[in-house]
């Protein structure tokens, strides 16, 4: 799994094998990670030096490594490439697009509805794994491209949203 994560101003590329194995910036860096507290705090070794990183916040991302407090932020690269797959436009109207191509499973709202800021809108499955797209903004849902059950192509327009106060 790719990430690209964001810690105290300085952005990497964190690659994670399904061996366990790190890279960062495409340079293999040995480190452990083992969690202490579910979902909240985790010992790090890397390069033979430890770490206690504990969360502190998620919004804003905030951690505590060795007792020092950070801004940080971690996207994996399913929802990293969900992003760039919506376009806004300046008069506040957002395009969704598949960031793959595959099928899609449901659609959670119908033309006309507004939605909230992270609402779900529909969920796409592709290579097994299901994706939730989610609204970038408060919005009104003004045209839905696609029906649950369709395949669709990666790239392809699935919903259009025009921004609401």
């Amino acid at each position: 799994m790719r990430y690209e994560v964001a810690i105290a101003g300085r952005t990497l590329r964190v690659d994670v094998d399904a061996a366990g194995r790190f890279t960062v910036d495409g340079v293999a860096v040995p480190a452990e990670v083992s969690e202490t507290v579910r979902g909240r705090q985790w010992y790090v070794r890397v390069s033979g030096r430890s770490h206690e990183v504990t969360l502190l916040t998620h919004e804003p991302g905030r951690l505590s490594i060795d007792g020092v407090e950070v801004a940080a932020e971690a996207v994996d690269e399913r929802s990293l490439a969900a992003s760039r797959g919506t376009r806004q436009h300046a008069s506040g109207r957002h395009e969704l697009r598949a960031p793959m191509p595959g099928l899609l499973r449901a659609v959670h709202v119908k033309e006309g509805d507004v939605v909230e800021r992270d609402a779900p809108l529909v969920t796409l499955e592709a290579m097994k794994m299901e994706n939730e797209l989610r609204a970038p903004a408060r919005a009104r849902v003004v045209k839905l491209s696609a029906s649950a059950g369709s395949k669709v192509e990666g790239g392809a327009v699935l919903v259009v949203l025009a921004e609401v106060e």
